[in-house]
């Protein structure tokens, strides 16, 4: 478990003067009484290079990173991660089974209507893991949507499922899974033909499973997805407060030190706002 020291009374002050707030406005926010408890509550799946949780309770990868760098600067001290399927995300926040969900989730129009995002924190190319040499020639969801025969896996609750089905690919091709690694593992079983996820996160699960079998393919003709850190309805004090962190951990330069650790390129979040994703999708 992550563990950061705390900087209190004074953090609050500051991260509400970002946001204009005086303390009693900002009472029926979330940051005080993070800040209170110096402890978050996070809802994540296990995704590296995104994150990378372990039975012991420690969790890594970029996102938590990002989250615990900007978190305790707002005087939070450590994150208590909550480990589960992708599709039960949004629900468990909404319910206040966490208090964010800090682990690639994409920000799309779907979501925005749901939750509230903070500004892009990762972004990555869409990927496809396929047997080795690509036998079904796949390139793009074009290519997939054309074939009768391409089965298609993706995680459940993921925006690739709804990214295919939008480009024509018929449900009763896609098959859900947990998780990237029983995505692979159908994959290798013959049950799939293709398994779609961040390029990153494929290659970081083949790398992790040890396998030379297969190999993961650039998904041809799907834009940049960004994701960011998500905040229950209500939560704009904390939000902004996480956002204006955010931007100055990208001026300094010390976000493309640690994202770039994990292989993300950093200039991608620089180009692409909160506003545009949830607009037009990503």
């Amino acid at each position: 478990m992550f563990a950061i020291r705390s900087l209190g009374a004074c953090a609050l002050t500051a991260a509400l003067a970002l946001t204009g707030l005086s303390g009693n406005e900002a009472r029926a926010d979330q940051l005080e009484d993070l800040v209170s408890r110096g402890e978050v509550t996070v809802a994540l799946a296990h995704e590296p290079p995104y994150t990378d949780y372990q039975g012991s309770g420690a969790v890594g990868g970029a996102a938590p990173t990002l989250l615990m760098r900007i978190m305790s600067e707002l005087g939070v001290e450590k994150i208590k991660p909550q480990l589960m399927e992708f599709a039960a995300l949004i629900p468990s926040l909404q319910a206040g089974r966490a208090d964010v969900i800090s682990t690639g989730l994409y920000i799309n129009p779907e979501r925005c209507k749901a939750i509230l995002f903070s500004e892009p924190d990762l972004c990555v190319s869409e990927g496809f893991a396929v047997v080795a040499g690509n036998p079904r020639k796949i390139q793009g969801l074009a290519d997939i949507a054309a074939d009768g025969g391409i089965i298609y896996g993706v995680c459940s609750g993921c925006s690739a499922e709804r990214r295919a089905v939008e480009m024509g690919v018929p449900r009763d091709r896609i098959i859900t899974v947990p998780d990237h690694q029983n995505g692979i593992k159908m994959l290798i079983d013959g049950r799939v033909d293709v398994y779609a996820a961040p390029d990153l996160a494929l290659r970081a699960t083949v790398k992790n499973m040890g396998l030379d079998n297969v190999e993961v393919v650039e998904a041809q003709g799907e834009p940049v997805k960004c994701s960011g850190v998500g905040f229950r309805r209500g939560a704009e004090t904390l939000r902004d407060a996480f956002d204006a962190k955010l931007k100055a951990l990208k001026e300094s330069g010390e976000y493309d030190e640690i994202v770039s650790e994990y292989g993300f390129n950093p200039e991608f979040a620089k180009t692409v706002t909160r506003e545009q994703l949830c607009s037009a999708g990503g």
